[in-house]
C-alpha cells in the first residue's frame, strides 16, 4: 500500500472512530436525560399522591367536623324543644291547679253552707247535708270526664292517665299511639314480664347490664321499672323514634325491633310486621274513643 493510500485510511478511520465516539456519548447523555426524567415523573406521581391523601384526610375531618356540629345542633334545638313543652305543661299545670283551686274552694264553701244549715237546722238529718257535697264532686269528676281528658274506656287509672297525657305532649308521641303501645305490649298490664327481661305496661328492654334502662332515666329523670317511670321512658322512647324517622310504623319498629334491628329490615325491603300492623290498628281504634 502506497503512503498516500494509508495516510487517507488512517484519516478515514480517525474520523470513523470520532463519529462512534460521539454516538456513544450522546446515547450516554440521552440515557441520563431518560433516567432523570423517570425519576422527577416518579417523585411528581408520588408528591400527588401524597396531596391527595392529604386533601382527602383534610376532607374527612371536616366532614366528621360538620357531622359533630350538625349533632350538636339537633342537641340543641331538641334541648329547646323540651324547654318549650315543659315551659307549656308548667303554664298548664298551674292553669289546672287554678281552676282546682277554685273547685275545691267552691266544695269546701258548699260544705261549710251545708254544716252551717245544719247548726241552724238541728231537727234536719245529716242525710239532708250529704247529697250537696257528693253533688260537687260528681260535677268535678264529669266535667273532666266531659273533655275527654279523661276516659273510662281506658284501662288506666286516672291519675295514670294523666301522667301518660302528659308525657305525650311532653315528647311529641300522639295519645292514642302510646295507648296502642300499652295495649299490644302488655295488655295494659303493669306487672307483665317479657321473655328478654322487658317490664311494665310499655315493656321495657333492660339491655346489657340495664343500659337501657339507665339511659331512659337519665333522659327523663324517672325509673322505667315503678307504672308513672314505665310509661314516661316509653312515651319519651317512642317520641324520639317519631323525630328520628319521621313515620309512624317506622317508629313502632324501632320501638320494638331496635335502631339496628328496623333499618336492617328498611334495607333488606321489610316495611312493616305483624307486631306494627297490630299497633297501628289499635292506634286507629284509640283515635275514634280519645281523640
Amino acid at each position: 500500500m502506497s503512503q498516500r493510500k494509508a495516510k487517507e485510511y488512517r484519516r478515514a478511520m480517525d474520523q470513523y472512530n470520532g463519529v462512534v465516539e460521539d454516538v456513544d456519548d450522546l446515547k450516554r447523555r440521552i440515557g441520563a436525560m431518560e433516567a432523570r426524567h423517570r425519576r422527577e415523573d416518579l417523585a411528581a406521581e408520588a408528591a400527588k399522591r401524597r396531596e391527595a391523601a392529604r386533601m382527602w384526610a383534610k376532607m374527612q375531618a371536616q366532614s366528621a367536623a360538620a357531622e359533630r356540629a350538625a349533632e350538636e345542633q339537633k342537641k340543641v334545638e331538641r334541648h329547646k324543644r323540651n324547654e318549650r313543652r315543659r315551659r307549656e305543661l308548667a303554664r298548664r299545670r298551674i292553669i289546672t291547679l287554678a281552676c282546682a283551686a277554685v273547685l275545691l274552694l267552691a266544695i269546701v264553701w258548699a260544705i261549710a253552707t251545708a254544716c252551717t244549715a245544719q247548726e241552724n237546722e238541728p231537727e234536719k238529718e245529716v242525710t239532708d247535708v250529704d247529697p250537696v257535697v257528693f253533688m260537687e264532686a260528681e260535677k268535678i269528676e264529669e266535667a273532666l270526664l266531659a273533655q275527654g281528658y279523661l276516659s273510662d274506656a281506658v284501662p288506666l287509672s286516672y291519675d295514670l292517665q294523666d301522667i301518660m297525657r302528659t308525657a305525650c305532649e311532653e315528647y311529641g308521641c300522639p295519645y292514642s299511639l302510646a295507648l296502642a303501645v300499652a295495649e299490644v305490649e302488655s295488655h295494659f298490664d303493669m306487672d307483665a314480664v317479657g321473655s328478654a327481661g322487658e317490664v311494665g305496661i310499655m315493656q321495657l328492654n333492660p339491655g346489657p347490664e340495664n343500659t337501657y334502662w339507665v339511659n331512659l332515666e337519665a333522659e327523663t329523670n324517672q325509673d322505667p321499672t315503678t307504672p308513672a317511670g314505665n310509661i314516661v321512658c316509653g312515651v319519651y322512647l317512642l317520641g324520639t323514634h317519631l323525630v328520628h324517622y319521621g313515620d309512624t310504623e317506622k317508629a313502632v319498629m324501632a320501638y320494638n325491633m331496635g335502631n339496628a334491628g328496623a333499618e336492617r329490615a328498611w334495607e333488606n325491603g321489610v316495611t312493616s310486621t305483624e307486631h306494627s300492623e297490630k299497633v297501628m290498628e289499635a292506634m286507629a281504634r284509640w283515635e275514634a274513643v280519645v281523640g
